[in-house]
């Protein structure tokens, strides 16, 4: 039954395997041109350099190295069969890639010559440019140092433009490849050759080159390599480049790791091969087990929390739709008492009786525009201080308009927001401060202004007013007797403060609150 179960595991990791292999190009990666493109190219034949180890290697028909496993994963991104011209050498290439018979060249040295006929990908290989001699050659620091020398380079290389353009008068012969280049400067036909500090390394490492050395590094530090491309194949060259820039740091790593340093590890029996093949399919086929199994419940539980979610935010709509209401009719309820105060005034003659009523109408009025503000907001919980206040002052600007004065009054607050409970004791307090400012500050005159100004500082709020009226002479808020200034003192310690008024010019009250 075990054995039963191990083989269905296996099976379905084989058609998962089997599924993957068979989707079409990455769409999360590519445009809807550029996957219209891969499917028109089906195959695409490059050129290389067959003799040009870690980076490329041709052998027994198969293109390995640094750049094949690059070549590689443009062909998994992308499902094109990326097929090696095979037999070709470097010169070959360069020249098809000049002609365009040939489009594509995997692994190409990016030179400003070169990127008159081809356009390039970013580099995505970069390697030192060093220069070799014999062990027993004459010191050498620098590429000055081999004048008098004779310099051997491999035919259509970068280095034979850099070098030739950049020391003239260097004695410079080609040969066909880096090996063969390697073998004139082992065997004494020549002095130095000047190149890639990996490439140098493979071959003298692997083909007997004992009597080598790297002797120096050059000026040029880095050679930059890219894929390159025919100018009619630009959208390739994207296509390649959205490859590469998706691989990530460590894959590039990985990459250059598995060419430029290659270990040599013992031979494995097939037996013993066969078996670490059956215990990782047998832990692959649990890890897929558990994963499923995983997924499900975790599906389940996200449902679970959707549900709870979606009730939680239904009941918080139900409450909010209730305190507007209830906002709503308390703004009503106030609204009609201010009405039948208004009522009540006009059968009165009594001049203090009217007064009083007056102002318990701006104070009834200061109470119901702030639920008239939260029934008309979408948050209910905050109150927009700046909006409450224009609302407050513009409803007191219109009960004194009989006084036929020009009172301008400048409101200077942003961003303060505050619960109910801070917003009535702020606006019952402007109510007051606001009347008897209209009331008495301007009697001789007929203009006037007013400053209203909260703002938050260190964890605090700081309220301001004051009028340019004719100020007052006492000082102390607790000596006063009318009620308007004993509301003001009691509304204040409401807000566990002590409002303040200061001895300047006009009238000037000031207090700081916590919320």
């Amino acid at each position: 039954m075990k054995i039963n179960k191990v083989l269905w595991l296996f099976f379905v990791v084989v058609q998962f395997v089997s599924y993957a292999q068979e989707l079409d190009p990455d769409k999360n990666l590519f445009n809807k041109e550029e996957i219209e493109w891969i499917k028109e190219h089906p195959v695409i034949h490059f050129g290389y350099e067959p003799n040009w180890p870690p980076f490329e290697i041709y052998e027994n028909g198969e293109y390995l190295g640094i750049s094949g496993d690059y070549i590689e994963m443009i062909e998994i991104h992308t499902d094109i069969d990326m097929v090696p011209i095979p037999n070709i050498t470097w010169q070959e290439s360069i020249t098809g890639l000049k002609k365009g018979e040939i489009k594509v060249a995997a692994i190409v040295g990016i030179t400003e010559d070169r990127e008159t006929y081809l356009d390039f990908t970013k580099p995505h290989v970069q390697d030192p440019m060093v220069i070799v001699t014999r062990s027993n050659y004459k010191f050498v620091s620098g590429v000055d140092d081999l004048e008098n020398s004779l310099v051997v380079l491999p035919d259509g290389y970068n280095t034979v433009e850099k070098i030739t353009k950049d020391y003239p008068s260097l004695e410079v012969v080609t040969t066909k490849n880096v090996k063969e280049c390697l073998y004139q400067v082992s065997t004494g036909q020549a002095d130095a050759f000047i190149g890639s500090l990996s490439v140098s390394s493979y071959y003298m490492n692997n083909n007997g080159f004992t009597n080598l050395k790297i002797a120096a590094p050059t000026r040029y530090k880095y050679s930059e390599f890219g894929l390159a491309v025919t100018k009619d194949w630009r959208i390739f060259r994207d296509i390649t480049q959205k490859v590469f820039d998706h691989l990530s740091k460590e894959e590039h790593i990985e990459i250059r790791n598995k060419w430029v340093t290659v270990p040599i590890e013992k031979g494995v029996s097939r037996s013993t091969l066969r078996k670490y093949v059956l215990y990782a399919l047998i832990v692959l086929a649990l890890i897929i087990t558990v994963f499923l199994l995983w997924n499900k419940t975790l599906m389940n539980e996200i449902k679970a929390r959707k549900k709870i979610e979606l009730d939680l935010k239904n009941k918080n709509e139900e409450k909010e739709i209730l305190l507007k209401e209830v906002h709503h009719r308390v703004k009503n309820n106030l609204q009609i008492v201010h009405s039948m105060l208004n009522m009540q005034a006009r059968r009165i003659d009594n001049d203090l009786t009217l007064k009083v009523l007056s102002e318990s109408k701006s104070r009834v009025m200061a109470m119901a525009i702030v639920h008239k503000i939260l029934y008309e907001s979408e948050d209910i919980s905050t109150i927009n201080v700046e909006k409450y206040v224009q609302s407050l002052s513009d409803s007191i600007k219109k009960i004194f308009t009989s006084l036929d004065k020009d009172i301008n009054i400048s409101i200077e607050i942003q961003n303060v927001f505050l619960n109910i409970e801070k917003a009535i004791p702020i606006g019952l307090i402007l109510n007051e401060l606001l009347s008897n400012s209209f009331e008495h500050a301007f009697k001789n005159r007929d203009k006037g202004n007013i400053l209203i100004r909260i703002e938050e500082k260190d964890s605090e709020y700081n309220f301001y007013y004051s009028d340019d009226g004719e100020g007052v002479t006492n000082y102390n808020m607790k000596t006063y007797k009318s009620l308007g200034m004993h509301l003001i003192y009691r509304l204040a310690n409401q807000l566990q403060t002590e409002a303040e008024i200061h001895v300047t010019r006009g009238f000037n009250l000031s207090f700081s609150f916590k919320v």
